[in-house]
């Protein structure tokens, strides 16, 4: 059993911190308008690293049919936390959400699941690539929140590959936002998607392993063994 590294998420949230001072000027080079960094959504993504952390740790497979289910927590993690007074605000957002995660026939989980089992010799960049662009094109796999879920569900599988997470950096940004632009104002059927997504992916995951940091940097020091068991 692969012993796994446990993030270090105070560097995590150095990185995005450094990202929220200075995200104005940052968005004067973004294609599209984003919404505020602000502390809450930095503390809900912080939350989301936390989560998917403890997922890699434990030995848990998203991409298993008894637990794709789980990146529904992802989603709701980004958009409101965990606190239990966020979640029944949120309730029937989140209802909403399984629906559409569960029910959209052109871009809910069943399309996900179908890409990710037919690219299985891909490299892990160009895995976590594809699965981001089918996230993040359109129909969308979520309501809302597809970039903040897609890019830890990225970090997810390059963890599960001894690989550091994807983490917004000063130096990444603009390389993040503009692309993400891009992916979501692409259609993932048609005509069209035939020759623009494998591209867009191909692209894509020469930007997440340009920018892979130093192996140290987001990590602990010391690796742990996986606990592997199911969630129900």
């Amino acid at each position: 059993m692969r012993a796994t590294r446990r993030l270090d998420l105070s560097a995590v949230e150095r990185a995005l911190r450094d990202v929220q001072r200075r995200f104005t000027e940052l968005s004067k080079h973004f294609t599209e308008p984003r919404d505020p960094f602000t502390d809450e959504v930095l503390q809900n993504v912080l939350e989301g690293y936390a989560l998917i952390d403890d997922y890699v740790a434990r030995g848990i497979d998203l991409f298993d049919l008894q637990q794709l289910n789980l990146m529904l927590e992802i989603n709701a993690t980004v958009l409101c936390g965990s606190d239990p007074e966020r979640r029944v605000e949120f309730a029937q957002h989140l209802i909403a959400t399984e629906v559409h995660f569960f029910n959209n026939v052109e871009g809910g989980i069943k399309d996900l699941y179908n890409w990710y089992c037919s690219y299985g010799s891909d490299s892990v960049w160009k895995r976590a690539a594809g699965v981001y662009v089918r996230i993040l094109s359109k129909p969308q796999l979520f309501i809302e929140g597809n970039n903040r879920t897609g890019s830890l569900i990225v970090s997810y599988l390059l963890m599960r590959a001894g690989l550091p997470p994807f983490v917004l950096t000063l130096d990444n940004a603009e390389g993040y936002f503009n692309p993400s632009s891009v992916i979501r104002n692409s259609a993932k059927h048609g005509v069209k998607a035939l020759y623009e997504l494998p591209k867009i992916k191909k692209k894509y995951a020469a930007f997440l392993e340009a920018q892979s940091p130093d192996p140290e940097k987001f990590f602990l020091g010391e690796a742990a063994t996986p606990a592997y068991r199911e969630v129900r």
